[in-house]
């Protein structure tokens, strides 16, 4: 007690020393008493750092066969926006970055929207193009372009490009290019000038490359590579070299989970994301046909609705070598002898693409030849082989395909007469029933910030610019249960009710 009472004497008397003190202060004159305010002030109130906003940003990377579409979005916020890239090159819309390598005089390589601008002129097919499916193919034949693969090793040796810059280092360095792009352009908005951003990315994978075991792990690898060379990137940029980066690299250890950004997720399951949060969503039998440049994916799946809760079994995806990339070459060759034999650019095939569906701005010869074209996309093997596994496997019913829900997305999906194609079901014994073919349909928060960028071209980017555990409820085709139900027999009646 003798200690409490004397510590509260001592405290007492600073409490009078402090208020003398400050009495001293006040009758000084103003000059004085301003300038030991302000060393006071200084003295009792410290600069406090305000703390930097964090928002954490989820990237959705489309990585097209012909180009790359990424939209994002904040979590905790409503909008999916759309990336602007603002290159305005004559053949490549604003939302679209080119999929797309090519080397300089100097033998430097050049990415993405530089590459496109070097072969502007070229012949349409030039440079370094459709490396993923150059990637597909070499771990299976299945996926395997010849066309395309051939001329990307004849370019690498024309530049005098060693063996060891394979299909799989350009798509690593490409990725980095473009998630080092989407970084860029996001950090440069007005509304994060300030703010801490923890960016994610989540690209899209096909089905089948996820349940191919040669396939799926080779793109797991180049998605962990391009992770290690963007976070090096924007470490070391400007004067950062991708390509030497990607060689030092290569070895080291990968990303922890903890700290991976970059995510593989199902291509198909992405892309009906905005079907999902629509007033159309309801059970049942649903295809997705998602017509890119060098490839059509091909998903089937059906749709239940438990308690509200949307579950999607796939019940069959194929990754079919067959796109738009036929239809470009037969345009490219019919404007090659229109043009008395002078190469195709890009330009030239831009604009006669786009004006497809006015059949009165191209020659007649053209539109038939594309539809043919559509049509050996749906006549194919591997289309016919998706929906009978489909069948087979998990749905042996005849009468529940009577009627399927079929969404086309994609570069190819304003092409003419693919719903008329589509549309016709994939068995003869359906000959009488037609599908109902129609676009995803575009939901309420997507945001093209002022650009034309159709959502059947976004579809699956916007999917991607959801957290992952926003997906919900999926079941891969190798998981999917069987769903044909058990056949009811009854025994056959006794002679008493056969008589009765």
């Amino acid at each position: 007690m003798t200690l409490l009472r004397e510590s509260w004497k001592s405290f007492k008397r600073l409490i009078k020393l402090g208020n003398a003190e400050h009495h001293d202060v006040s009758e000084d004159t103003n000059e004085t008493a301003s300038q030991d305010k302000n060393v006071r002030k200084d003295f009792i109130s410290p600069l406090i750092r305000k703390k930097a906003e964090k928002a954490h940003i989820q990237v959705g990377l489309d990585f097209g066969t012909s180009s790359t579409k990424m939209i994002y979005s904040q979590i905790g916020r409503r909008q999916f926006r759309v990336i602007n890239f603002n290159h305005d090159l004559p053949n490549y819309p604003q939302y679209c970055l080119p999929s797309l390598a090519a080397i300089n005089n100097s033998g430097n390589l050049l990415l993405g929207i530089p590459a496109a601008r070097q072969l502007l002129d070229q012949e349409w097919d030039s440079g370094l193009n459709r490396f993923k499916v150059i990637v597909a193919g070499k771990y299976d034949n299945k996926f395997r372009e010849s066309i395309t693969e051939n001329k990307f090793y004849e370019y690498l040796k024309s530049h005098d490009y060693d063996k060891s810059f394979t299909p799989e280092r350009i798509t690593a360095i490409y990725l980095a290019y473009a998630m080092n792009e989407a970084r860029r352009i996001i950090e440069g908005y007005p509304e994060y000038k300030d703010v801490e951003l923890d960016i994610s990315f989540n690209v899209c994978i096909p089905i089948d490359h996820i349940e191919n075991n040669e396939v799926q792990p080779v793109f797991e690898k180049i998605f962990s590579h391009a992770e290690m060379i963007e976070k090096e990137w924007r470490q070391k940029s400007p004067g950062f070299d991708p390509i030497k980066a990607s060689y030092d690299l290569e070895n080291k250890p990968t990303i922890a989970d903890r700290d991976k950004r970059v995510f593989a997720v199902p291509e198909a399951v992405a892309s009906i994301q905005s079907y999902l949060v629509s007033l159309r969503k309801q059970e049942g039998l649903h295809a997705v046909i998602d017509l890119g440049a060098g490839t059509t994916d091909v998903s089937i799946f059906n749709l239940f609705m438990p308690a509200g809760d949307s579950v999607s079994y796939w019940y069959a995806a194929r990754n079919i070598p067959k796109g738009t990339i036929n239809i470009e070459r037969v345009i490219a060759s019919y404007l090659t002898d229109l043009n008395c034999s002078s190469p195709c650019t890009c330009s030239d095939l831009f604009t006669c693409l786009s004006n497809l569906r006015d059949s009165s701005k191209e020659n007649n010869t053209i539109i038939p030849a594309v539809f043919n074209e559509i049509r050996a996309i749906k006549k194919s093997d591997e289309y016919y082989q998706t929906w009978g596994s489909a069948y087979l496997y998990h749905l042996k019913k005849s009468s529940a395909w009577n009627n399927v829900e079929v969404f086309v997305c994609g570069g190819g999906s304003n092409l003419p007469y693919i719903e008329e194609v589509f549309s016709v079901p994939w068995w003869n014994s359906l000959k009488e029933f037609r599908y109902n073919v129609s676009p995803l349909p575009t939901p309420f928060n997507y945001e093209t910030e002022g650009i034309n960028a159709p959502f059947e071209r976004m579809a699956v980017a916007y999917g991607l610019a959801h957290p992952l555990p926003e997906f919900g409820g999926y079941v891969l085709p190798q998981e999917a249960p069987d769903d044909t139900p058990p056949i009811i027999r009854r025994p056959p009646p006794d002679h008493e009710d056969l008589y009765t």
